[in-house]
This record gives structure tokens, sequence and C-alpha cells, in this order.
């Protein structure tokens, strides 16, 4: 989920989305984006905002001078929610005070980031001046210095040092706690920094000092459902469209809490309010998209989910040809251009055959790692690397949009497997053993990079209890830093590390095929195990993403996968004794209980 200015739309897919205020000093505006997921990478799209105002603090004191409007930021790819409001100006100090000792010239900035505040020595003068002070004048001081720091804080938070502005907010707060405004935007830094906790207790100490302040109510609930606290956030955003009620924002961000608790039609209620007060909201018409589909309406889902195109991260492609609406192709040839993740593109390959059953030449962009998997597919007369030249081509269609154009519904998907295949030419083998043992792949986490990684990746030791059953041979198709994992946790013993020979999805598809079965999260490689036809069980976070729909253990897309889900946000540990226990009957033959 997106912090600050920014906002994503979850999704684990292209996220989700969640909006949180703009930094003190911004223009009164709110930033709009989602992420799809989602939604982040990290920072992951253009239009403008619904305003809400923050009311800034009126006091005597000299002005804070006004902080330049920020550039706009530029999003990358999905997660999801938005931002409610800004926070308010720095406050301004209230008291007449005695003339201040002369002040040092100010220390140069360290090059690269904040300069670093040091303690300065007063001298004889000054201790003397400071002592013969009364409290009032002492007060007005420290009111001051904090205001100042404040604005420091301010232009360091703009400039995206966020340490730097996290350490000057703190220190204006030693020096007058009574300050709202510097709370609420100590708990934007400190949410951007992953601290969690600590932005729930400053979001909370600023609605203390101001408690009619619904965007503060709107941040405290983002970053509680960023931590997975859904009951406690949708409770703070019920009472920020309390205090808002013409918010599209405030409504949106209630239906994402509201759908994560797995109340969809809550959710798409909330959706719909929103909508009527903004019908343009793109990150609440990408996450109405994804509640739908989630629902099983397909046909309204899908229609909606084409405002992916709205969204910043999700910039369209804008070729002079046309895009191709379904019909016959008559030797015409249609691109099929790469979008989102690698999970996404092996769901939807499925529909490559549909398309060359049109009459046409079909060419499919994908990232590299998938060139040489998508080869196999029947009907694709040549694949693309994405980023290079194009070939000629008269109509084009998105991946993820095959699904609409070909007017698929619940009873209409897809489903027959394999789809795809492992090149013929030799790929990875697995070692050879004269054991009759039942060979299971393992994966347990997706890349760090995915906006919603944090809640659908799980630690190697999640895993290790399937390591002691009997007659299985366990092998991991795990890539990246986290298949070091195993050696970490002492288990090369009990886990054949494959995953480092794959140097492509062919190279795990070809793995896969000498497997029994494969155990994963919800990753790329769970996809292509339901593609290939392999058995495949997939852990699923709560309530998971749209395409595993609600409440089943098996998916329309994929008949050989069986779904294992939390039943609460982020305990796994049932998840994997449900699963230990399937493996258990399955390896003696019982039949799975109803």
């Amino acid at each position: 989920m997106r912090t600050n200015w920014e906002i994503r739309a979850r999704e684990g897919s292209p996220a989700t989305t969640s909006r949180t205020l703009q930094p003190v000093g911004d223009p009164m505006a709110a930033d709009k984006t989602s992420v799809a997921e989602q939604r982040k990478p990290k920072k992951p799209a253009p239009r403008k905002a619904a305003r809400a105002k923050l009311d800034p603090v009126k006091t005597a004191a000299k002005p804070v001078p006004k902080a330049a409007p920020r550039p706009d930021a530029k999003a990358t790819p999905r997660p999801a929610a938005r931002l409610a409001a800004n926070p308010a100006p720095a406050p301004r100090s209230a008291a007449k005070v005695a003339p201040e000792p002369a002040k040092r010239p100010a220390p140069r900035p360290r090059p690269g980031g904040g300069a670093k505040l040091r303690p300065v020595k007063a001298s004889p003068q000054q201790v003397k001046l400071w002592n013969s002070l009364k409290p009032e004048q002492k007060m007005a001081l420290r009111e001051r210095e904090a205001v100042r720091l404040f604005a420091q804080g301010l232009e360091r938070h703009r400039a995206g040092d966020l340490d730097a502005a996290a350490r000057l907010y703190g220190q204006a707060l030693l020096l007058d706690a009574k300050l709202p405004d510097v709370y609420n935007n100590f708990g934007v830094v400190l949410r951007r920094l992953g601290k969690g906790e600590a932005a729930v207790a400053c979001y909370r100490r600023s609605l203390v000092l101001k408690p009619d302040n619904a965007g503060a109510y709107t941040n405290l609930g983002n970053v509680l459902r960023e931590i997975g606290r859904l009951e406690v956030a949708a409770a703070s955003h019920r009472r920020a469209v309390a205090l808002a009620p013409d918010s599209a924002d405030a409504h949106y961000n209630l239906g994402l809490a509201l759908r994560d608790l797995g109340d969809s039609d809550a959710a798409l209620e909330e959706f719909a309010k929103a909508l009527k007060l903004d019908p343009d909201h793109a990150d609440c018409r990408w996450d109405r998209a994804l509640t739908l589909l989630q629902k099983g309406d397909f046909k309204e889902g899908f229609k909606e989910y084409e405002w992916r195109w709205k969204l910043k991260r999700a910039e369209p492609r804008n070729f002079k040809q046309p895009l191709w609406d379904g019909g016959a192709l008559k030797g015409k040839t249609i691109l099929i251009h790469a979008e989102q993740g690698f999970g996404d593109m092996i769901h939807f390959a499925r529909y490559i055959p549909m398309v060359k059953a049109k009459g046409g030449n079909v060419v499919v962009e994908v990232a590299q790692p998938l060139a040489r998997l998508f080869s196999t597919i029947p009907g694709v007369g040549q694949v693309v690397n994405q980023g290079a030249q194009l070939p000629r081509f008269d109509v084009y269609a998105p991946m993820m949009s095959l699904a609409r154009i070909l007017g698929t519904t619940l009873e209409t998907i897809p489903a027959n497997v394999p789809y795809l295949k492992a090149p013929e030419a030799h790929g990875p083998q697995l070692p050879a053993t004269m054991s009759r043992a039942r060979k299971v792949g393992i994966v347990w986490a997706g890349r760090a990079t995915h906006q919603n990684d944090a809640n659908r990746s799980v630690t190697f030791t999640n895993f290790v209890e399937l390591l002691g059953l009997p007659q299985t041979t366990v092998y991991s198709l795990q890539q990246g830093p986290a298949a070091d994992d195993i050696a970490a946790g002492g288990c090369q013993a009990f886990v054949l590390d494959i995953g480092r020979r794959m140097r492509d999805f062919a190279d795990t598809a070809a793995v896969i095929e000498q497997l029994d079965l494969v155990i994963s999260v919800d990753t790329a490689v769970a996809h292509l195990a339901g593609a290939l036809g392999k058995p495949v069980w997939v852990m699923l976070p709560y309530p998971g993403d749209w395409r595993w729909m609600l409440e089943r253990d098996d998916s329309p897309w994929y008949p050989t996968m069986r779904l294992f889900r939390q039943q609460r946000p982020g305990v796994w540990d049932p998840v994997f004794e449900r699963a230990r226990k399937a493996l258990h009957d399955d390896i003696l033959g019982r039949e799975p209980k109803a």
C-alpha cells in the first residue's frame, strides 16, 4: 500500500488501493492513483483528485514561508488506496517574547541528504539571558523553535529524505507536544519507513489533539489495514465517513477495508457511494472491478477492469493500429502485448488459441523469461521479447483484456489443461533416484517487488513441517534471495535445491513436469503448474487475489488446483497444518474430507 502523497490499488494483483495525506505545505489537493499491486511495485498513476482541506493552525507569530508545490510524482507499475486529505500547514507560535540571542550561521548541508543536527553549546551570555526569561517567554521560544523544526522537517519530507524528516518532526514534538499536524506528518513518514505501529501511535496522538480531523482518521485506517488490523481499520474509516460524508475517498477507503474483511457486498455499496460523488474516480473503478471479479461477476467485472488504463502505473500503449474487437481476423496479424506480472501472463495465455481460431496470425509480446515457454502455445506465430522492436501488425489486444473481448463468464472459463508445456529442448533433470517416494516441489516466496508480497509470501520455516513426512522427496523451486533460506535453516539434507538451475520459465516447466505435486504460495509457479495440468496446492492469504474468488478450495481456472486459505489475516500456521495433514492422507491414499 502506498503512503504519503502516493496512492496505489492493491491487488496483488494489479493490488488494491488506499490514500494517505500529503505532507503539510503541499497544495491542498489529494493525488490519485491505485495499485494493481497491485498493485507497488513499489512506486506505482493522472487525474484531478477530490480536494480535502485541513484547517491551518492560526496564531500570531511570524508565518512560516510557504513551501513550493512539489512536482508531480511519476508512478511505476499495481496492490490500494487513496489520499483523503492534505495535512495542514505548519502551526505558528502565539506569544511575544524577548529578543532571541544571536543565532549562529546554519551548518552547510551534507552531500546526499539532510543535514544532521548537532547540539549547540550555549555561551555563558546565552545561558544568562535564558535564565532571565519568564516562564511564558521560555515557552514561546520553545514553540517558535518547534515551528522552525517542523518547517525544516516538511522540507526534507517533500524532498524524499524520510530519515531526516522523521528526526526533525521528532525534535519539534520534544519542544511542543501539542501540534496535531506534526504528529500526522510524522505518522506519514513512519509508515513510509515501514514502521506501521509507530505510525498508528502518531495518528492517535494527532486525533487526541484534533478529534474532528477526517483525514487523520483516514490515515489511521489505512495503516491499520496495512498491518492487518482490519476490524479497527474499518472502524477508523467509518469515523472518517461520518466526519466527511461528501468525501469520495472516505467511502472508497472504507470499501477497501470491508472487502479485506470479506464483506464484498458492503464494499460494493461504499464504492457506489464514492462513484456517485466522483464518477471518474479511477482507483475506485479499479477496485470495484477486482471486487466484482472476486464475486464471480465476470461480465461487469472485466468491463470495469479496463479502468486500469486510467491509473498512472498502467500506461496504455497507444498504438496507431486499432484495438481488436473480437471479430474475425481474416488473415490479419494481431499483436497480443505484455502487461502486469508473470503469473498474469501465464494465467491468460489460455486465450491465445481462441484468438488464433479467429483466423489471423498471432504475435505475442512477453518478458524474456517467458519467451521460450510461450513458443509452445498452439497458434502462436511469433514471440517477441518485451522491449524489442515489434513486427508489423494490423490490430492489437492487451493480454489481460482478452477475457472481456472474448466474453468470458464464470460458466465459460476456458479451463482445458494443459495449455502450456515445456519445450522439447533438454531442460533441468531431477537427480536420479531408486526411491519411489512422491516428488514434491515447494515455493515459499514471490518477488519482493510485488505490491502484496508481504501478505502472500511466507518464510521457509512454514514449510519445514512438510519435510518430515515419509515417502516424500522435496525439491525447492525457489529462486532469488529466499533460496538461501534452506541453508540458513540447516535443511540442505532434506530439500534438494533445483531452483538455482532454472534459467527461465521453460526450465521451470521442465522440472514441474517431473514432479508429482507442487505446493506454493500465490506465485507465477503456481499458475505454471496449473497451466501444465499438474496437481498444485496454493497457500492463500486472507482474503486472496480476485482470481481465487471467495470461500472456495478449488479454482474454476485450473482443474488440478487445490486452495488452502487463511481464515484470519497473517495467520499461516493453521493453513500449513491443514496442508501437512492433507499430504499425509494423500500419501496413505485416503480420500480428502468434504
